[in-house]
């Protein structure tokens, strides 16, 4: 019953999709909107040519790349800020201006400097990433119970000690939550940056299926895209924000 709960919503989904696909193949026509059973087949077609996987897993390594490296910079910009009015001051502008800046500006900038590529999706999600990973760790380093770190000062208490027992557990709610959006954004990213600029990957899958009006690849790559997401939704995603809501509540 447990089981038959959890999948219920993407049972719901997929009826709605197929018959979503099935209205449109009705008032557009059967080149324009395949049906649900020959995008299916398409879908398949593609996991054993394993052209699926080559293009998802290119897609979520650009992803993960550039989120690790919003993560790096992003987390000691934001304990820097956290910890300084200072830095908070003259980090905040720079930051809101990068999270205030359409993808397409860094994706077309990348794209005049250093071509089409690798570089191309790394460089979107970095710039879409990193402002979560800064305003989280900033938030939590904050909030770190100062008290605590004076007692531990006071008593000579080392500092490794110090940031693995008050500031870590008292940060890790907030970077968290802030991981958990960055992961769902991060292969959304990606996959736009590989349709404008990249010449593998699944974004530009779909852009080549459009070029040529394949319309089954076209639909055919979306709906794993769409699966793909829910995959780390489920997966990934959420837990992690359940893990985060756990650990503030038991702060709290």
């Amino acid at each position: 019953m447990r089981l038959a709960k959890a999948c219920l919503p993407y049972l719901a989904a997929f009826l709605a999709w197929a018959a979503f696909t099935g209205a449109a193949r009705l008032a557009l026509g059967p080149l324009l909107a395949p049906d649900p059973w020959t995008v299916l087949r398409r879908v398949w077609g593609l996991c054993a040519s394993l052209e699926l996987f080559r293009g998802l897993g290119t897609t979520v390594l650009r992803g993960l790349a550039g989120a690790f490296l919003a993560n790096v910079a992003g987390a000691l910009l934001g304990a820097l800020a956290g910890r300084s009015a200072w830095a908070l001051r003259l980090a905040g502008p720079l930051v809101a201006g990068i999270q205030s800046c359409p993808p397409i500006v860094w994706i077309t900038l990348v794209m005049v400097w250093a071509g089409t590529g690798a570089l191309v999706p790394v460089a979107a999600v970095f710039a879409a990433t990193v402002p979560f990973v800064f305003s989280t760790v900033a938030q939590g380093v904050m909030g770190l119970p100062e008290r605590l770190l004076a007692v531990g000062r006071l008593y000579g208490v080392p500092r490794l000690r110090t940031l693995a027992w008050v500031a870590a557990p008292a940060v890790l709610p907030y970077y968290l939550a802030g991981l958990s959006t960055v992961l769902a954004t991060a292969w959304k990213a990606a996959a736009v940056a590989e349709y404008m600029g990249s010449p593998d990957g699944a974004g530009a899958a779909i852009y080549w299926s459009y070029a040529r009006m394949n319309m089954e690849d076209l639909n055919a790559w979306a709906f794993s895209l769409i699966a793909m997401g829910l995959a780390l939704e489920a997966l990934i995603i959420t837990p992690l924000r359940r893990r985060a809501a756990r650990l503030s509540a038991e702060g709290a």
